[in-house]
């Protein structure tokens, strides 16, 4: 049982800000009008309204503030959160208009962000199921995207990063880290890296514009051949590294 449970009316612009020490932070999807926060060690945590907003923090005074903590939110769906954890998992279970997201230490994870998906990351494994834009700035960890319908804005120290489509655009700068994009359906993107590969599949009846330039890095064209039709999008692909491949080929593969 929790040892904090308070319940709060809310209208349709739900904003939900929460943050934790240490402590894991999981969000559900509930009842319209409805917020609901249940706090396991929640003695030195306060919990506030303000119109549509409520907010869940660690007291700032005392010898034991911030103690460890597990926040469960039940919001209505498409709620605007803002989350955030020193030591702990985030887990969006539910579909969210926007999320904002950052840990020190520890993994992030979330269904579908129907606006912005802003996740910074200094250790931790993050994946996204689905959003309209993401940004994702990481120092270590794997990132794992799954359909982006827009724009992609990435800065990757260490650790890989696979995305499954991009619809609109990518600018992805990264260390030593390799890019993996299974289909990229938009008409432009950008890297820049030290070392990490680019493996871009890339749909049909595309014109291709490549600009590569690399100390040691190769381009590897696994294209498969056209089948005569004529091209239906061009695409920008910029590439500088100092040692990175880039890898074309089919969406999919």
């Amino acid at each position: 049982m929790s040892d904090l449970i308070e319940t709060f009316e809310v209208g349709q612009s739900v904003r939900v800000i929460a943050a934790t020490r240490s402590g894991d932070i999981t969000v559900v999807g509930g009842d319209p009008g409805c917020v609901r926060v249940a706090i396991d060690g929640g003695g030195n945590y306060e919990v506030d309204q303000i119109g549509d907003v409520i907010s869940v923090e660690p007291r700032r005074k005392g010898r034991f503030s911030g103690s460890s903590a597990d926040i469960i939110l039940t919001v209505p769906e498409g709620a605007n959160l803002e989350l955030a954890c020193t030591s702990g998992d985030i887990t969006v279970q539910c579909s969210a208009t926007e999320l904002r997201a950052s840990v020190e230490s520890g993994d992030v994870r979330a269904d579908r962000i129907d606006s912005v998906c802003r996740v910074n990351s200094a250790s931790g494994d993050i994946r996204i199921n689905a959003a309209r834009d993401a940004e994702v700035n990481t120092a270590s960890g794997t990132v794992r995207l799954g359909s982006i319908d827009r724009s992609l804005r990435l800065n990757a120290a260490s650790g890989n990063v696979y995305v499954d489509c991009i619809g609109d655009s990518a600018i992805c700068k990264v260390a030593s880290s390799d890019v993996r994009i299974a289909s990229f359906e938009g008409s432009e993107i950008r890297l820049k890296t030290m070392s990490g590969d680019l493996h871009l599949g890339v749909p049909p009846r595309r014109t291709i514009e490549l600009d590569f330039t690399s100390l040691s890095g190769r381009l590897r064209n696994k294209l498969p051949d056209g089948d005569g039709s004529p091209s239906e999008k061009t695409l920008l692909v910029s590439v500088t590294a100092v040692s990175g491949d880039v890898i074309l080929s089919g969406a999919g593969n």
